[in-house]
């Protein structure tokens, strides 16, 4: 009961339909994280940009909802985004194909094994894939990734830094949380009361997570213990009340973060923001003081040792480009694999409601 109550609360896909001409469909090669599935993204490229931002909408919305603010992030910023589409939202919302009119042949030779239901796992695999994605496909160096999520996202961007340095002792550029709650419990019981929130599973922790970030680092990481965090929340927030991040910016200060800052908006509500002001500005800054500007051209990855495994091309949907393996230099020196190929590689495997007239959300 509590399960099947915390997905009909989590999981509310818009029922517009998706069209975008910067859809992009990926499939990582069957052996290599999350290989095997094809799945789509909107992919907002910069010229010469090396700096990318993968971003995790909040509920309710989907690809087309948050294009036309990312593609201004985008152009204000220069910088590339990738946003990421959850099983059981937009072009994978009741169809396992993606539109075959659109697409070759090589980008539908197989269909979306996520796409009927929404579940933690689900987006979890596909936030994995866009990492992989923007590493080996496009070329972006580790340390150029900033992790995004908004309110439900939020929880995703958390636990893709965490699984990250975990599993292959690897960290990304920054994480930026918006409107980021505690947990799902804590908005249960918010609403509702503290006895209700025990009916919810344990379901995006973000508080725990955050904790961990701050104080579980691999030996061979200590001199990038901190991920540096951007929280951006709106003080008339009406979801997701603001002393959620509030909570999250003071413990990660408790546990001495040096790169963690916050930004309360006193005007913004949950779906209303001031883009440019509110959302843009302090981004930048926040880029500014913890990510190297760096520019190059962007190539196709090759070869089994780089990060995530062999690349591909977003066009013909062929592997084995030649280019620089950009993901492979973003790995802890003296490690075999990073997240493709190896013995580590194996072990592993075995192993909101909208608004019309929101500004953005």
């Amino acid at each position: 009961m509590g399960d099947a109550l915390a997905k009909a609360v989590l999981f509310q896909a818009p029922s517009r339909p998706t069209a975008s001409s910067h859809i992009v469909w990926d499939e990582r090669p069957p052996g290599t994280p999350e290989g095997g599935v094809l799945r789509p993204f909107l992919w907002l490229q910069r010229p010469r940009a090396l700096t990318t931002i993968i971003y995790f909408h909040g509920n309710a919305e989907d690809l087309m909802d948050v294009e036309p603010d990312l593609q201004e992030i985008s152009d204000e910023l220069g910088v590339n985004v990738l946003a990421v589409e959850y099983p059981g939202y937009g072009l994978l919302k009741g169809s396992k194909t993606p539109p075959k009119e659109k697409w070759s042949m090589s980008l539908c030779s197989r269909p979306s094994a996520d796409s009927q239901e929404a579940s933690i796992e689900g987006i979890d695999k596909a936030a994995i894939h866009a990492l992989a994605y923007v590493i080996t496909t496009r070329g972006i160096p580790g340390s150029q990734v900033v992790l995004f999520g908004r309110s439900l996202g939020s929880g995703t961007a958390l636990r893709l830094a965490k699984y990250a340095r975990e599993r292959f002792h690897w960290s990304v550029g920054g994480v930026i949380l918006q409107c980021p709650y505690i947990s799902i419990k804590q908005i249960v019981s918010d609403y509702a009361c503290s006895v209700a929130s025990f009916l919810i599973p344990t379901y995006y922790d973000n508080m725990s997570t955050l904790r961990e970030l701050c104080t579980a680092c691999p030996a061979a990481m200590e001199s990038k213990k901190f991920v540096p965090l951007l929280i951006l929340h709106g003080e008339q927030d009406e979801l997701i009340w603001s002393y959620h991040g509030h909570a999250l910016y003071e413990e990660a200060k408790s546990h001495g973060h040096p790169a963690a800052e916050a930004v309360f908006a006193a005007n913004a509500t949950h779906n209303r923001w001031d883009l440019h002001e509110d959302i843009i500005r302090p981004v930048g800054k926040f880029l500014g003081r913890h990510l190297v500007k760096l520019e190059g051209r962007l190539v196709h990855s090759s070869g089994q040792n780089a990060c995530f495994g062999p690349g591909g091309s977003p066009s013909t949907g062929r592997r084995g480009h030649q280019g620089r393996a950009f993901g492979s230099a973003s790995c802890v020196p003296g490690r075999v694999a990073c997240f493709g190929g190896g013995n580590l590689m194996s072990q592993l495997l075995a192993a909101e409601s909208t608004d019309e007239n929101r500004r953005f959300v």
